[in-house]
């Protein structure tokens, strides 16, 4: 794997070199800003570039989005300084992922370099594809929803949804494929920092013709409506409502898919459809299991197109997998499965 380092720190871009090259990755070139990295790009095709966002001359995004139409190549946004409104415009130009930088004595932990080595084996194995406009919406344009009528022609009531590593491009993809009167009320969760839930949820609202919010207490699911945990708290189902639970983490992680997937289990049964997509580690994997086992239907995203293969790769071999799909085809799988084709 050959590397293209993009920061206007000398330091950093010292730091990030020493910590690849500790681990066998080639260097391709180093560059100090968003115009120097499209003509490194051109000149030494690299198979990753690290980007940072806030740079003289041209910026990460702005020079995402030139590398992109120009010299397709998996990019990494690495930065200390993300905010919500350059990650999603990052995403929305091509970045393949957004990572926050550590503080320095950190780039030292095994833990840090473990995951992030991981991100970057997993991005530079990814083929760049041509970037999908996000859904353009007039005021007041969203189909009104015959509420009744659809959940009775569905077999099911809720869909779930979570992700991790890779995860905010992956559900940005099926949800721009349901449409605005999909018969399901959503719920989802994204392993993400608290400070980015609410523009996470405002990004996918704005991408697809779905509703899509941050949950709040006693929320019901409703048709054509997403609701996104927010950051460190978990979303659960209680009696046919869900609620906000500040419990202990659950594989480390709060919000946990597995929450809400196994409290779904146990209050909708086998009207439960669930998909489970890219992420490190198996969080969403018992959950899946506990769906299968109560009746439901789980699509886990299969190997070739996820991000990071760790939770739907538990989910499968831990038999809580019903579908095993590539991420093109899970949208067409849920009109399906609810008896819409589109």
């Amino acid at each position: 794997m050959r590397v293209l380092i993009v920061d206007d720190s000398a330091l950093m871009r010292a730091i990030i070199r020493e910590v690849l090259q500790e681990n066998g990755i080639e260097i391709a070139g180093e560059g100090s800003d968003g115009s120097k990295a499209l003509a490194l790009v051109r000149e030494s095709r690299p198979d990753l570039i690290v980007m940072d966002f806030n740079m003289p001359v041209m910026n990460g995004v702005e020079a995402t989005r030139a590398i992109m139409h120009q010299y397709p190549v998996p990019i990494v946004i690495f930065s200390n300084e993300v905010d919500q409104q350059l990650s999603y415009q990052a995403l929305e130009a091509g970045a393949v992922e957004v990572l926050a930088k550590p503080d320095i004595d950190q780039f030292n932990n095994p833990e840090f370099a473990e995951r992030f080595l991981a991100v970057l084996g997993a991005a530079a194995r990814r083929r760049p594809a041509a970037l999908r406009p996000a859904t353009v919406r007039a005021a007041g344009s969203r189909p009104a929803v015959d509420t009744a009528s659809e959940v009775t022609r569905s077999p099911y009531s809720v869909l779930v949804m979570g992700a991790s590593t890779g995860g905010p491009a992956a559900l940005r993809e099926v949800l721009m494929a349901l449409p605005g009167d999909f018969p399901l009320g959503i719920a989802l969760v994204q392993h993400i920092e608290a400070r980015f839930a609410e523009g996470f949820a405002r990004w996918l609202d704005e991408s697809c013709a779905l509703t899509v919010r941050l949950a709040r207490r006693s929320d019901r699911f409703t048709p054509g409506e997403v609701l996104v945990a927010p950051g460190d708290q978990h979303l659960v189902c209680l009696d046919r409502t869900l609620a906000l639970d500040h419990g202990p983490k659950v594989a480390n992680q709060r919000p946990a898919v597995d929450r809400l997937f196994e409290t779904a289990a146990r209050a909708y049964g086998k009207r439960t459809l669930a998909v489970l997509l890219t992420g490190m580690g198996a969080d969403g994997a018992d959950g899946c299991v506990a769906i299968r086992a109560a009746g439901g239907t789980t699509c886990v995203q299969d190997k070739e197109t996820s991000f990071i293969y760790g939770m739907p790769r538990a989910a499968a071999e831990r038999g809580g997998a019903t579908r095993v799909l590539p991420l093109d085809r899970i949208a067409s799988s849920l009109l399906e499965a609810v008896g819409r084709y589109g």
